[in-house]
């Protein structure tokens, strides 16, 4: 491969409990594969939910702010739900119940991602997949600590670290970063992608494929920047599962530009077979996990 000088950069703004962010694994997992080392991917944190009662119908309030909530979040159940045709990943919303009048805010779910890199740098992307995990497929309430530390000690973050940052002023201080990135870029709609090589940039402000990525990469290149050939085996595909210990098999589909489940089925069983990774079954689909 030519050496080149430079890498895109690729920063996400986004937050934890975006359903969006979640349907676009796949075409991020594709972009991985498919420009191996070229790309430098960073989420940033935006707060997407900052107040539950700004989202609220105004309407239910004088009802209680417990009804108004609990129809909020039968409203935003709906949302997710619409959003799994985007690209297949499952979704289930049974006993949705992300918002309550205790817990407002999807800023504690923000704030933890800052606290996880902050605690353990490595860690942190797998944290941010494990939490909207949690969130859209088994829909554990990741606005409440408890829930938060449990993600942490699922994906092998010391607790102790990352309760110091989380609790302490280094957390808050990095998502104040985040927040005045995003405002400093005139951020309006979630999610959105600054994408830069060199000096040369540009803010996307709305979902984009795979295919418009490789146009934007090739643009801001002069062509530099282009999709690598695969050749799909079970040595890069273990290297892959290392690298994503839990993931859909729409993922890896994607990833590996595999034709339907059955091919994807066929490569993985070895896997399976020799107890590497084992099937998650879930609502509306299933998952690979790492043993």
């Amino acid at each position: 491969m030519e050496n080149k000088a430079e890498k895109i950069k690729l920063l996400t703004f986004t937050d934890p409990m975006m359903g969006l962010s979640y349907e676009c694994e796949p075409i991020f997992r594709k972009l991985e594969t498919h420009f191996p080392g070229e790309i430098e991917f960073r989420y940033v944190m935006s707060g997407l939910v900052r107040n539950v009662y700004d989202f609220v119908d105004p309407v239910d309030l004088p009802k209680g702010k417990d009804i108004a909530i609990r129809n909020y979040n039968a409203r935003l159940a709906k949302i997710y739900e619409s959003e799994e045709a985007i690209m297949g990943m499952p979704i289930q919303m049974k006993n949705f119940r992300l918002f309550s009048t205790e817990h407002t805010s999807s800023m504690p779910m923000n704030l933890a991602y800052k606290a996880a890199q902050l605690a353990d740098a490595g860690k942190a992307d797998q944290f941010l997949y494990n939490l909207r995990y949690v969130t859209i497929v088994e829909t554990r309430p990741t606005t409440h600590r408890e829930e938060i530390l449990e993600v942490v000690r699922k994906t092998g973050i010391d607790e102790e670290t990352f309760c110091l940052h989380f609790d302490g002023e280094t957390a808050q201080k990095a998502l104040a970063q985040d927040l005045a990135l995003g405002q400093k870029l005139g951020i309006h709609s979630l999610p959105a992608y600054f994408v830069q090589y060199g000096e040369r940039k540009l803010l996307i402000q709305s979902l984009i494929g795979f295919a418009a990525f490789v146009s934007v990469f090739a643009g801001l290149s002069d062509g530099k920047i282009k999709p690598q050939p695969l050749n799909p085996n079970r040595e890069n595909i273990q290297e892959f599962l290392n690298r994503h210990p839990l993931i859909s098999p729409i993922e890896i589909r994607e990833a590996f530009d595999l034709s339907d489940m059955k091919e994807v089925r066929s490569l993985i069983q070895p896997l399976i077979s020799t107890r590497k990774v084992k099937v998650r079954e879930v609502s509306r689909g299933w998952f690979l996990e790492k043993i």
